[in-house]
């Protein structure tokens, strides 16, 4: 929860708590793979769709993995591989770690501090339903500080 104060007229506070939920802001265009993909198709999957992660599933649809930009840069550049020949399923991160749809923004950003990711995919009764970045939670909290001063001015305004 996210906590705005601020004071009207000489001590008079107000409150304003937002609860902003994952599934408000999370990117619901579901970038994927089969993991017997090689590095190659999903860095041109990633270009195409000017995204920096893909999300790696398996049969009926089952999260397998993420596989970042950064995973293939590390894995072609600093241990040599060969994009055309090594499979997504060989660099990317197994288990990957999800949040729910319904959880506070808070709650993401607790999650990808304490496990060091920056992207979490997003899921609602079982399945994958989209993707939230630390990127998409600093534009939304951006967004509702402006919205926070613009109060404060009109507040001042009228003081």
């Amino acid at each position: 929860m996210i906590h705005f104060r601020y004071e009207i007229n000489g001590g008079l506070e107000r409150h304003k708590e937002v609860s902003m939920k994952v599934k408000n802001i999370m990117n619901k265009q579901i970038v994927s793979l089969p993991a017997e993909a090689t590095i190659h198709d999903a860095a041109i999957k990633m270009r195409e769709n000017r995204v920096g992660s893909i999300l790696i599933m398996g049969e009926g649809g089952k999260l397998e993995g993420i596989l970042t930009d950064r995973d293939i840069a590390m894995a072609a550049a600093a241990d040599c591989r060969d994009p055309k020949k090594s499979c997504a399923y060989d660099i990317m991160m197994t288990e990957p770690i999800t949040i729910q749809a319904n959880a506070d923004l808070e709650a993401a950003l607790r999650v990808m501090n304490t496990t060091n990711v920056r992207r979490l995919p997003v899921c609602e009764k079982g399945k994958v339903v989209g993707l939230v970045s630390s990127a998409d939670i600093a534009v939304e909290i951006r967004e509702e500080i402006n919205q926070f001063m613009g109060l404060e001015e009109a507040f001042a305004k009228h003081a």
